[in-house]
């Protein structure tokens, strides 16, 4: 693919001198084994503090301890209203119903918030919120990308496998396994197969690859880098890829290290090719699997070059972060069990790197920020945690539950560290810790691409919850169709039920993404995405004054409240404000609501002047952002 390939011809500019030595900008693996991420696990007594009413469980102690130290204080609790919209939208991507906060906010008995996030967890919606997540991590897409930009007509199975997964709140170590090795885990069936689209769901250009040996070699080479590279980055959190043409420059982690690794991977195949014309394919789901038990040989590619081999190397993990060299299985039976090894390494409870990876990505998705804030970078180049014993902490607790990760969710969401206010102004703290590193405050955060679009069609009233299935294809501009040449999008004049259906839904085409939601910073899919951009551009702004999708669901918006507001102008105001923004208006903002519909009103009709208020309103940053 482009990117490995762009990557390759750098690394292709470096002369290696050894590919058994590190790298001279490199620590040496003795070294590199004292790295705080490759140490085991670290069970710290929880932190004692100058005043624990605060706390509601032992999150809070080690936040408000290392807050104590600064020598400030946490901020006070959002309100109920807040907290509520806060953490629906954390666990399942979409604002609370009216009718949820108004339950909530009257009900003051201290097992409030836990009865709705118990509620939340269990609804199917949580996966497809929390399966969004790992598909950036996966590179998922419906298509292969480069020129062609061919279909693959079985990748949705992958997406849904994955939202299933989250729902069932299946193991973490079993996860892994059957991504990387679900041909060969105990118990192998369609689903585990469908799983290993995970090593599949990277650009390729299986058409247009070349036809000669030497060409082919290349290729293959150039797909196994995306496999090894998303692999070590996604459960790891190392940046393995940089070793594939000399050893890495920063960590340490050797040439030898990439093509073992190769060599775990080697033998494997791709099934459920993707094609050009309709009819039977080689098989009903894309996947990566072994058909023989014994792969071919790996050897070191000088330069990264499948035309200069150098040593051969037999499979094994990077060897900074095992002191006994693992041990890999004689080939028997249908496959060669190289990945089923490796997954089961990669998922053991003793790799404390595996465990603190995980845990700190379901950090980062509750506050905006992980607790190392290179979510797939732990290495030398990486950020050191800022809470390194409470990293330890959730980690063993992730481990302590057998994987799974709602009890870990749980724990996050009933802590006082996450109620906190957004709003807080504290001039000290803003003075000692101006990025909230030390967690004084909660983050605002704003709705990512497709929570802004699946909130708009649920409080219009048009949100369809059918679940799973081939990609669905909204409506785009049709001046910015002829950007894809391959693969076309179809032309509509306007959208359905068929169209709103959640945004998780949507097929990915990598040659041309969504435009709302590539405005939005939803990722280009090329390679694994850790960390979303959050940028703020007057386009953003524009796009949700003029786009079409926004105009009509206004306009559902409005219909909506008054059918459930009835005749009286200032409850359907009210009712407005309530759906959007998830709280009653002030008497101050009715009022400035009431002067706006009556003064459109006196040049449209009363149907548009609410269009447009509910217009205004879900282009409000209110609306936008999550508090």
């Amino acid at each position: 693919m482009f990117v490995n390939q762009f990557s390759f011809i750098l690394c292709a500019l470096v002369l290696v001198a050894s590919p058994a030595k590190s790298s001279a900008g490199a620590p040496s693996i003795e070294e590199g084994r004292k790295h705080w991420a490759f140490q085991p696990l670290v069970k710290s007594d929880v932190p004692a503090v100058k005043d624990s009413t605060w706390v509601r469980n032992d999150v809070d102690r080690f936040v408000l301890s290392r807050l104590d130290a600064a020598g400030l204080k946490p901020s006070p609790q959002a309100d109920r209203a807040t907290l509520i919209r806060r953490v629906t939208f954390d666990l399942i991507g979409l604002p609370p119903a009216p009718a949820e906060v108004e339950a909530f906010v009257k009900d003051s008995s201290p097992q409030a918030i836990e009865k709705v996030i118990d509620r939340l967890l269990d609804s199917p919606l949580y996966g497809e919120r929390w399966g969004r997540h790992w598909l950036d991590l996966a590179r998922y897409a419906d298509t292969c990308g480069f020129h062609n930009d061919l279909d693959r007509p079985h990748a949705w199975k992958y997406r849904d496998y994955v939202i299933d997964s989250f729902n069932d709140d299946k193991p973490y170590a079993r996860f892994i396994a059957e991504q990387l090795a679900g041909d060969e885990v105990e118990g192998a069936d369609e689903q585990t197969i469908i799983a290993t689209g995970f090593c599949r769901n990277g650009p390729s250009n299986d058409d247009n690859m070349g036809k000669t040996p030497e060409a082919l070699a290349q290729y293959y080479a150039d797909q196994m880098d995306d496999v090894i590279s998303t692999t070590s980055s996604v459960f790891l959190g190392l940046t393995v890829g940089c070793a594939r043409c000399h050893d890495h420059k920063t960590d340490p982690i050797l040439a030898r290290d990439y093509y073992s690794l190769f060599a775990v991977f080697r033998g494997a195949e791709k099934i459920g090719m993707a094609t050009r014309t309709k009819g039977k394919q080689e098989s009903d789901v894309m996947a990566f699997v072994e058909k023989q038990a014994s792969p071919p040989k790996t050897f070191i590619l000088q330069r990264g070059l499948a035309a200069s081999p150098g040593d051969q190397v037999e499979p094994a993990v990077p060897i900074v972060l095992t002191r006994v060299p693992m041990a890999f299985p004689k080939a028997e039976g249908k496959t060669s069990q190289r990945r089923l090894r490796l997954a089961e390494w990669i998922g053991s409870a003793e790799n404390a790197l595996t465990w603190r990876v995980m845990a700190n990505r379901v950090w980062q998705h509750h506050f905006g920020a992980g607790i190392v804030a290179s979510p797939s970078n732990f290495g030398f180049t990486g950020n050191a945690p800022t809470h390194p014993e409470l990293l330890d902490f959730l980690a063993s607790a992730l481990i302590a539950n057998g994987g799974h990760l709602k009890p870990l969710h749980k724990m996050i969401l009933l802590s006082a560290t996450y109620r906190q206010s957004s709003d807080a102004h504290d001039p000290q703290a803003i003075a000692v810790d101006p990025g909230n590193l030390l967690l004084w405050r909660m983050n605002k955060q704003r709705m990512e691409a497709e929570v802004l679009r699946d909130s708009i069609l649920a409080v219009s009233g048009k949100l369809n919850l059918k679940r799973g299935g081939p990609g669905i294809k909204p409506r785009i501009r049709a001046e910015l169709l002829d950007a894809s040449q391959r693969n076309k999008w179809p032309t509509m004049e306007s959208e359905g039920p068929e169209q709103w259906r959640r945004s998780v839904y949507i097929y990915v085409k990598r040659q041309l993404l969504m435009p709302s939601m590539e405005l939005f910073d939803a990722p280009t899919t090329t390679d694994s995405c850790a960390l979303r951009l959050q940028s703020t551009v007057p386009t953003q702004a524009l796009v949700l004054m003029n786009d079409e999708f926004v105009e009509d669901q206004a306009g559902f918006l409005a219909d909506r409240a008054q059918t459930e507001a009835g005749g009286e102008i200032s409850q359907v105001v009210d009712r407005l404000f309530q759906l959007t923004l998830g709280r009653a208006v002030d008497s101050k903002r009715r009022g400035e609501a009431m002067s706006f519909v009556s003064e459109r009103e006196s040049v449209s009709s009363r149907q548009e002047a609410l269009t447009d208020l509910a217009h205004v309103l879900l282009n409000s940053s209110e609306f936008v952002y999550i508090e």
